[in-house]
This record gives C-alpha cells, structure tokens and sequence, in this order.
C-alpha cells in the first residue's frame, strides 16, 4: 500500500496516484474531460481535485483532533516538538479552485488581540500590561479573549517539574502496557491523527480540573488503549476497560522547584552584567508568575488545592503586614515572594450557574493605574461581546468550509466520501476549540451554545452583575481586615468589594495517597432539605487527625448547616447522640491503585509493548 504520511496522520494515495498517471497519458493522446456540475474539466484535473478534497478533509480532522490533544500548545519529547506551536495557528484552507471566500472569520491576529475600547494584547493578568516584558510574562501576555483566565494546560508550563514517566507514551496498567490515543469519530483512529506523544498530553483531558482523569471528564469515553498480545497482534480497548481513572499527580516530581525560571534569568543577567547591557529587574515581576509557570498543579481548579484560613490566621496575617491604616499592600512582591510561606489567595463567588467558586486572585503585572474614564463591567461586556460574534463567525465559516467540502467529496466521487463527510459534520476547527478552552475558563461553565446565550443574556439583563460573575480579569492590590471579620479586597481596576471568608494556595492536591479531596462550595447554599439528599459516601469533612473521610466513614446520619459572623458552618449529627462541627464540606474521589493487581489478570486481557524483530 502506498502511505504518504503527512502532519502525523496517514493518506492512502494509491488510487489517486494511478489515476494521475493515467490522466497525464491521456493528455499525451489527447485531453480527456470530465464533466463536473457546469463544468467541464481534464481528467488530469480532476485527478488533482479529488487528492485536494482528500487533503482538505484529514485537514481539518486533524486540526480539530490535535486541538482538543494539545490545547493550542506543543509538546516536547526527546527534543522534537509536535502540536500546535501557539493558540490554534494551525487552520485548514481551502484549495483555490474553490473561489470560496474564507476570509470573514477570526484571525490569529484577531485572536491574539482584544480590539475593544481598553485594548490590550491578549490576556494577561491585569489591566495596564507593559509593552514589554517577555519572555517571563509571555505565559499572561499570549493570545485570547479575557484577561484573567490562566492557562490550564500543563503543555504552556516549564515541564522542569514533570518526572519521566511524564514524558513516556507508554501508560502502564495493571492489564500491561498500553499507549493512549483520542478516538473521536469512533474508528480506532483509523487517520492516526489521535496518537499522544506523551502521557502529559492526559492532563489535557482532565475537563473538570480534579487532577483524576475518570468518567466524570468530558472526552474520557472517546480515549481508547492500543497494545498487543502474546503473539505481537494488535489489540484495541477502551481506556475506562483497563482503568477507572488515573491520578495525574504520579507524572509530578515530589520535590517540585518553582524557582527554575528565576535562576534562568538570574543566569541571563549576570551574561548581561558581563557585556554592560540592561539587565532583567526580576523585583518588579510578581512572583506568582514563576509559580504559575513551574508548578504542575496549578492546572487544576482551585477548589482541589486551596484550604480555607482559618480567622486566627488572618489576624495573624494582618497584624504582621498591614500598615497603620489596616491595608496590606499586595505590590511589589511584599507577600508573595520567593522566601513566602504563602503561594497565593483565593476567594468564593458566585457564578453564571448561581453556585459558589474559587475565584484565584491575579498577578500584578503593572503597578500603573486604570485612567479615569475606565469601567470595569464595560470592559468585561466588551470582553464577552467580542468573544460571542468571533465564536459565531469562526463557527458560521467552518459550517461553511464543511458544506462546502462535503458536496464536493461526492461531485468527484473521492473514495469513502461517505466516512468523510460523516467525521466532518461533527467537527470543529482549532479556533472554535480554543475559544470553548476559554469559555469554561472565563466563566466556570461548560462550554454549550445554551451556555454562550445564557452568558450573553445575563449581561444583556444586568451588565454589572454578569460582568462580576466572570473571571476576575483584574488584579486584588490591597487587602483590609474589617472590625466585624470580613475583608476588604482593593483592584487595581478601582473596584472594591468585602468577602467574609479567605483561602490560601496550599500548592499541591488535596488529599492523600488513597484518596482526592476538593472543596465543595455548592453546599454552602444548599437548604437543610438539599443537604439530607447529598451523597455520604463521596462528600465528606476534614477531620480533626487531618485526614478527609467521608460522611459514611465518621458514621453521619444528617447534617444541618447554621450561619456564623464567619460565613455558613455544617452540624453533623453521629451516633450516640453525637454532633461535631465543620466549616467546610469536600468532594472525595478514591484513588485506584491498581497496578499491584495485575497477577489477577488473565493472559487473553493482558497488554504487552510491541517487539521490534529487528533487534
């Protein structure tokens, strides 16, 4: 068979091949025409027609199945680079006999640039970004739509802090070893366009950010196992048949260094130093930008590594770094600095689906102030608006591209143009890819067309309320502790507003070898009746021995909530007539720990690696 392996996927070209010699000693004898529709063209044209639908078609399959496996970024293994090579730049054209006008959709330049009324470039972590400051804050300062949402793909960090298995492609099991692969159109990848390149690619696929990749992630039923048997034949399983779920802290180093950036440019400078060129003032980066980019579990949402601050704490807090009008001062790396015990803070908002979420607090990147005329919920409509006719637009034209190439996929009768056609109906291109890895990021839902209109009807409705419910796309730049135990938050957009309780970074996931631990804020506006009806045997408390154990392992029978000055508070009723108090409720997901069980495993389910004869 003759394989022309382009882009990581394979084309059978043998047919088309022999068609376009055939076309070339035809024209030697005379032209031989086709008829087309209306048109009227040589064989030898035709021929080439039928390889560009061809083309075309494993195009744009391809982008929409490396979009979803890289999230706009690339991955490095044994020095060579795969993926997307920046946000989505990668997009299928359409040949130019096609006199398809392909040019009113977003644009890389488009995407990278937010042309509202405060434009900025990209998204960034505060309002005011600098002209310049790369390479440290290229991370903040790269393509996208709302300022705020930090990346969550482990693909745009220094990988200095993921261990080797990190970088394997080989996934070990206890039925054997196994490679991954993204089966979206339910073929086994018969393009072989859904290959990882490493199993850090997985944590791309952990949607819901919990660091365990599982049934309850969006794409986990389209991941399928390829391995073989005994003999060296291939065998094909469902990732859900050899596992349950995978803890993705085991591709984490245990002795993490978030310092690796820093030294790279402590090292740049001192060279500087040496030439008498200006050197790089690391004083005036905010720490919290070497955190993002070095620390693995910064990918995962919040609510899986922070821990609430207990009201001692915060006074403690306070009482060592505020000034003599209360306000401690966040600028200037004064809190958050390399010699820090504290990573960062977070505090609890509602969201566009009315429930409670860790809303992570921004790094400064400038100290300079907004100019008057500035409007936080303008800017953030504005945001949203842009976001809402490029989605649209970008989604229109792909529809377009899809009809197009589909028609055309019959006209000339390319081979299979049935499956084609199929595959491509459910596609999507890289852009409207990145933008839904946006959507969920900005606003904490799920990504939908009803969740796009239901964003774009709570700003139509109450524009300032919308524009609070979205990622915060400013910076918090002082904090006050007030007389009756809230704390008031200072942006550096000019807004202030005053929260009752504080998290704070704990820098790594909650929980334990066993088991997963995540705050569960949804609880904290739950009634009495609601909270009766919530699972005991996956929510649970952390206890007094500082383990977290679900409401069936301390022997709960009902849980109550009250308030205090200090927010909502749980009453946990045991046996015995026995009460005990928590202040917080988790999610628990146990960890699987499976691979000691392989004995149990019988020879026709088991996996081995490929042998290569040769050697």
């Amino acid at each position: 068979m003759d394989i022309l392996l382009r882009n990581g996927y394979e084309v059978n070209l043998s047919l088309l091949r022999q068609g376009q010699m055939q076309a070339s000693a035809s024209r030697l004898a005379g032209q031989e025409l086709v008829k087309v529709g209306n048109e009227a063209i040589s064989k030898d044209e035709y021929i080439s027609r039928q390889y560009d639908l061809l083309e075309k078609a494993n195009d744009i399959l391809m982008q929409n199945s490396q979009a979803y496996l890289y999230k706009g970024g690339s991955d490095s293994v044994n020095g060579y680079s795969t993926g997307f090579l920046g946000s989505s730049a990668y997009r299928a054209s359409l040949p130019m006999w096609s006199n398809m006008d392909n040019s009113d959709r977003v644009t890389q330049d488009g995407y990278n640039r937010f042309q509202g009324s405060y434009e900025n470039s990209g998204y960034c972590f505060s309002i005011g970004l600098p002209d310049s400051g790369a390479p440290v804050i290229e991370e903040f300062a790269g393509g996208g739509y709302f300022k705020g949402s930090k990346s969550n793909t482990i693909l745009s960090q220094d990988r200095n802090n993921l261990n080797d298995y990190a970088s394997e492609n080989i996934l070990k099991t206890k039925y054997g070893d196994v490679e991954v692969f993204l089966d979206l159109y339910g073929d086994n990848d018969k393009l072989g366009i859904g290959k990882f390149s490493s199993n850090a690619i997985l944590f791309n696929f952990d949607s819901n950010g919990d660091g365990i990749l599982n049934s309850s992630d969006k794409l986990f039923s389209k991941l399928k196992v390829r391995g073989y048997d005994k003999d060296g034949n291939e065998k094909i399983a469902n990732l859900s048949d050899v596992t349950s779920g995978i803890d993705l802290a085991q591709f984490i180093k245990k002795d993490i260094d978030i310092n690796h950036r820093r030294k790279q440019i402590e090292d740049l400078n001192a060279k500087l130093k040496e030439k008498g060129k200006t050197q790089i003032d690391i004083s005036k980066i905010d720490n919290r930008i070497f955190y993002y980019n070095e620390n693995p579990y910064t990918v995962f949402v919040p609510e899986s590594r922070y821990k609430k601050a207990e009201a001692d704490s915060i006074k403690s807090f306070f009482d060592a770094y505020a000034d003599k009008d209360g306000w401690v001062d966040l600028r200037n790396n004064n809190v958050f600095n390399k010699n820090s015990l504290f990573n960062n803070f977070a505090y609890a908002k509602a969201g566009f689906d009315g429930n409670l979420k860790l809303s992570e607090f921004n790094p400064i990147i400038s100290s300079k102030k907004t100019s008057d005329d500035f409007s936080y919920e303008n800017y953030q409509r504005d945001s949203f608006m842009k976001f809402y006719r490029d989605y649209e637009k970008e989604s229109t034209a792909h529809a377009k591209d899809v009809e197009w190439i589909s028609k055309n996929l019959k006209e000339y009768n390319v081979e299979n143009a049935d499956e084609y056609i199929s595959r491509l109906n459910g596609s999507k291109s890289s852009y409207m890819i990145a933008m839904e890895n946006e959507f969920q990021k900005a606003t904490r839902l799920e990504f939908s067309p009803e969740n796009l209109e239901k964003v774009k009807r709570a700003f139509e409705a109450n524009p300032n309320k919308a524009a609070l419910m979205m990622n915060d796309s400013d910076s918090v730049i002082a904090m006050r502790l007030n007389d009756n135990g809230s704390i008031t938050l200072k942006f550096d957009s000019g807004r202030e507003i005053e929260v009752t309780e504080l998290y704070s970074d704990t820098g790594k996931l909650l929980g334990d070898k066993t088991r997963r631990a995540s705050l569960n804020l949804e609880t904290k506006a739950m009634s009495d009746i609601e909270l009766g009806s919530i699972s005991f045997n996956n929510i649970g408390i952390l206890d007094t021995d500082g383990k977290y154990k679900t409401l069936q392992e301390i022997g709960a029978s009902a849980i109550k909530s009250f308030s205090t000055k200090h927010g909502k508070q749980f009453l946990i009723y045991l046996g015995d007539n026995k009460t005990l108090t928590a202040k917080d409720l988790y999610n628990i997901s146990f960890l699987n720990n499976e691979l000691g069980k392989g004995a149990n495993v019988g020879e026709k389910d088991r996996f081995y690696r490929k042998i290569d004869v040769r050697v």
